[in-house]
């Protein structure tokens, strides 16, 4: 009896742990309206439930409802990522599906989903479905096809119909997968056969998944393919119009996850065949683009042939008859893929080669390894990415993609990783910023894999890929099972790859410390300066030959490794690594610094060499009194960016015949605790802020200013925050001259500090921040908070703007005379600049149009003033508004400031306490957030009186305009990476 006990338990364990997969084989008769722009159809499912378990319940996608409002998950990831075309979209663009009457075995069924998720549907079976047995869902269903916005849609009469039709969750070994579509993140559906029938116009050309059945069709673009090519100019703004006469196509194939078309009445037509390594299949490629880029996509039928027969011979034969591969205005990327068919964005023209290769490549990772994307997406698009570099590599063509010598993915991988914003692999789509999702997923993975294939040799690593495509295809790996088939196929410990490399945010960073000969070998130190383990292959060089290479075992600190040479001139670790910091990464011989080189360069650069870079570049200045100014900028601002950063500019002043210039010097720790990221830093300028005359001769007034600080930035921990908090600690030594009561040139010396903290939300819509300031020197004290916001209308592009300002003066010196160019200003000009943080063309300036130079700053006003009437040495509050017109891109906005301040002779009889200043206007804004014009239309009586009696009634209008040439907000030592975030 225990005997027999034994034998049904360890049956029933056997069982449980065999691996099952559900099926789903799906019918579908659809009907295209392009006039309306609806799909009308069918659809008939037999579900086999071949898991262990008794469901009661499906879960059903409806990703057409992804389209239907704006606050389902995808318009609201879409808000996130900062993609607006959805929110501001028209509801008749939109799109939905209905019509829906499940039925289950002829019974009907009710199914519920939520007003916000309304993507996912649940469907309660009549009756519980036992392990072993099917049900045959059927329904109805219409799409309205919304534009493109992501995957489904059209543009015009250009048809992507994709994640359209009702579809079963997968339900696997680790439960029911149900999930919204998302726009960063892609799917996971159940394997099955597939027979659709499409009907519309007649000249339609359909590219389809699968194997057209109708021989007429067949023809008919096997005709297409052989005509000459067009006109480029052909269809360039315009669709032929549709055939009165309709056509149903059926299209068939077996064991896939997916269905999609794609229909375009202007496309040219390619075709070429290729036999499949491994199984001989005979695959057909097509191609379909739009006539305006026949040169770029006359080849795309050679790049599919290639990826087959890459592919074919490095993975598992391509089972499949078809490969195709059409142009269209795809908004998600620069293509997507579908089984045997895949969409190329019009956009993707300039890198079209490696991109088909791409897409086609997902028919291996996606199309037959069916993993589950939306939790696992590196076994997808980081696989697939490895082998299409290792393509496009063989083919050796695009040498700058293989070196890494532009502006690259991986070089931006690489400077993410320098600055501590990269981000683990193995996580959820859901988890990545927009550039990680890309930059990791993708492009981190590739090089990792590289790493693991050449520490693990290209023939193991190839049975491991081989085995892991015949043991999971048509199936759902997961990242243990991918594991287990790599480690069944090399004897070397792999485990750091599994358990560190697609675990960690942090860099790769070898460094070779020693090198020691003796008796004819050379021990060789090599220090991991992250402690992420991993191996490190060491190349050994005499002169520039490679004599040479040795891996160590993976390690977290140091290890040693012994080459049987000691004719050796250079050390290096491989660039086969993901090492994050190329110029730590060569051991000279015989140089001071084994590990330290230099370069200089002309103007700019990246810095993926074996040695640091210095760029020189000629440099050009102005202001009124220096007049032009003319130097060279020396600066080490690159990428990736390094830690230690410089920019300095000596000018030589051809006005004032000196020498003038301006320099910051900084060093960056990520500490990855409280604070994301540290700045110490110094900023140095000399110019002449003022010009006078003595003695028939022209004096220079000159300032020296040297402002250490030091610049804490907060760790939000979640990557995907939109927050920002900065801390700043800031001093000032300011050294100015003057004339003083002997009529000789005198300096003074001023020291200041600065305490700043500042809140940003960069939220997609209604963006705000707020700042509180503290500043003091040895005559005054003063506080001040500012706020702003965005309030976005409903209109793209359009909002209004909204600043607010209180600050408090402290007076420490008795004498007003001292303390007076330190009080709160509510215009704000270079005269008030004792900082000497802005740039200003004429600093001293009070006539002229560099007098008309203001800076958003204290009371924010537009009117440009030189004495009390707007001045304050108690407190100053303002509010600033600005508004967006309805005139396009026109970049014209209206203003209005108005604030108050104390009254400065508040001993009058009936004279208020306070002043109530008021200006309003046109603004021409020249440059975003830099250079603008601002037109006074309206001002308060304290301004028109000023502007009057200075320059008299007939010039108020012309002395009222103002302009901005906002640069102090910029920190130059972070350049690089403001720019790529700009880009975003």
């Amino acid at each position: 009896m225990v005997c027999l006990v034994t034998i049904l338990f360890t049956v029933y364990v056997s069982h449980a742990q065999a691996y099952w997969q559900q099926r789903s084989d799906v019918k579908i008769e659809v009907r295209l309206d392009d006039k309306e722009n609806f799909l009308h159809a069918y659809e008939e499912i037999t579900y086999t439930n071949n898991s262990p378990d008794t469901l009661k319940y499906l879960y059903i996608h409806l990703w057409a409802n992804a389209y239907k409002n704006d606050h389902t998950p995808f318009a609201q990831q879409m808000d996130v990522i900062g993609n607006t075309a959805f929110y501001y979209s028209k509801h008749k663009d939109r799109g939905y599906i209905d019509s829906l009457q499940f039925s289950i075995d002829g019974q009907s069924v009710d199914y519920s989903s939520s007003e916000n998720v309304p993507d996912i549907a649940r469907v309660d079976l009549p009756q519980p479905l036992l392990p072993g047995h099917k049900i045959k869902i059927t329904t109805p269903f219409c799409v309205k096809i919304p534009l493109v916005f992501s995957r489904l849609g059209h543009d015009g009469q250009a048809y992507y119909i994709s994640q359209w039709f009702p579809k079963p969750a997968v339900y696997d070994r680790k439960g029911w997968h149900a999930f919204s579509f998302l726009e960063d993140g892609e799917f996971y559906s159940e394997y099955g056969s597939y027979n659709v029938s499409i009907t519309l116009p007649k000249n339609y050309i359909v590219m389809a998944t699968g194997n057209c059945t109708d021989e007429s069709e067949m023809k008919w673009l096997d005709d297409l393919s052989k005509q000459p090519l067009p006109n480029d100019t052909l269809y360039k703004t315009t669709f032929p119009a549709s055939d009165p006469e309709m056509k149903t196509l059926h299209y068939e194939e077996d064991n896939v996850h997916d269905f999609a078309w794609f229909a375009d009445k202007r496309w040219v037509a390619r075709k070429d065949t290729v036999h499949s390594p491994g199984n001989n299949q005979l695959v057909t490629t097509w191609a379909a683009f739009l006539p305006m880029h026949w040169k770029q996509w006359v080849h795309a039928t050679d790049y599919l042939r290639e990826t087959v027969k890459h592919y074919g011979k490095w993975v598992g034969p391509y089972p499949y008859k078809t490969m195709k591969a059409v142009e269209g205005n795809m908004h998600a990327g620069g293509g997507m893929e579908y089984p045997t068919v895949t969409i190329i964005d019009k956009t993707a023209a300039s890198m079209l080669k490696v991109t088909v290769i791409h897409e086609g490549g997902h028919n291996w990772f996606y199309g037959m390894l069916g993993t589950n994307e939306r939790d696992h997406a590196w076994m997808d698009e980081g696989i697939n990415t490895f082998y299409e570099e290792k393509t496009d590599r063989s083919l050796n063509t695009d040498s700058v993609r293989k070196h890494g010598i532009v502006l690259n993915e991986a070089t931006l991988y690489y400077e993410f990783a320098a600055t501590h914003e990269d981000q683990a692999i193995e996580q959820t789509s859901a988890n990545f910023t927009k550039f990680n999702y890309g930059l990791d997923i993708y492009y981190k993975t590739a090089l990792s894999l590289r790493w693991l294939e050449q520490y693990m040799g290209e023939e193991d690593f190839e049975k491991g890929m081989k085995n892991y495509y015949d043991t999971w295809r048509y199936k759902h790996p997961y990242p243990e099972d991918f594991e287990a088939c790599m480690k069944n196929n090399t004897k070397k410990d792999i485990d750091w790859f599994f358990t560190t490399i697609l675990h960690t945010d942090k860099k790769i960073d070898f460094t070779i410390t020693d090198a020691t000969t003796n008796n004819g070998s050379t021990e060789i130190t090599v220090r991991n300066n992250t402690g992420v383990a991993g191996p490190a292959l060491i190349d050994v060089y005499n002169n520039d030959s490679l004599i040479d290479s040795v891996w160590t075992t993976p390690f977290e600190h140091t290890a040693t490794v012994v080459v049987p040479s000691t004719t050796w001139t250079a050390l290096k670790i491989d660039d086969i690594m993901p090492d994050a910091k190329s110029t730590n990464n060569t051991y000279r011989r015989n140089g001071l610094f084994h590990s330290f080189g230099l370069k200089v360069k002309p103007v700019l650069g990246l810095n993926r060499s074996d040695k640091d870079k210095i760029f020189i570049s000629p440099s050009l200045g102005y202001n009124q009194y220096d007049g032009f100014m003319l130097g060279l900028l020396f600066h080490n601002l690159t990428l990736p960016e390094n830690r230690f950063r410089f920019a300095i500019t000596p000018l030589y002043a051809f006005n004032s015949n000196t020498l003038t210039g301006a320099g910051s010097v900084g060093y960056l720790w990520y500490p990855d605790n409280l604070f994301k990221e540290i700045l110490l830093q110094a900023d140095a300028k000399s110019f002449d802020f003022n010009k006078t005359t003595f003695s028939g001769s022209p004096w220079f007034m000159r300032y020296v200013k040297i402002a250490p600080s030091l610049n804490f930035t907060f760790n939000e921990h979640d990557p995907l925050s939109s927050v920002t908090r900065t801390l700043t600690l800031k001093g000032y030594s300011i050294n100015e001259d003057y004339v003083s009561n002997s009529s000789t040139k005198a300096q003074q010396q001023k020291t200041y500090g600065l305490l700043r903290y500042l809140y940003r939300n960069d939220r997609t819509y209604n963006p705000f921040s707020y700042s509180l300031d503290g500043q003091m020197g040895a005559d005054f004290a003063k506080i001040s908070v500012e706020g702003n916001v965005r309030v976005d209308y409903n209109v793209k592009n359009k909002a209004l703007y909204i600043r607010a300002y209180l600050g408090k003066f402290f007076a420490i010196s008795s004498d007003p005379t001292v303390y007076s160019r330190y009080e709160l200003n509510a215009s704000y000009t270079g005269l008030d600049d004792y900082l000497y943080d802005g740039t200003y063309f004429g600093r001293s300036a009070q006539d002229g149009i560099a007098a008309q130079q203001i800076s958003m700053q204290e009371g924010g006003f537009k009117i440009p003033t030189f004495n009390n009437v707007d001045r304050s040495d108690n407190w100053l509050a303002s509010l600033n508004l600005k508004t967006d017109l309805p005139l396009g891109k026109i970049p014209l906005q209206l203003f209005f400031d108005v604030g108050m301040i104390p009254n400065i002779n508040p001993s009058v009889e009936n004279m208020s306490s306070t002043t109530v200043l008021y200006d309003g206007g046109i603004e021409l804004k020249l440059i975003k957030n830099f250079a603008s014009v601002y037109f006074p239309i309206i001002m308060s009586s304290d301004f028109q009186n000023y502007l009057t009696n200075t320059y008299g009634k007939k010039n108020v209008f012309g002395r009222s305009i103002s302009f901005t040439f906002q640069l102090q907000n910029i920190n130059w030592l972070k350049t690089p990476s403001r720019l790529l975030k700009m880009g975003e």
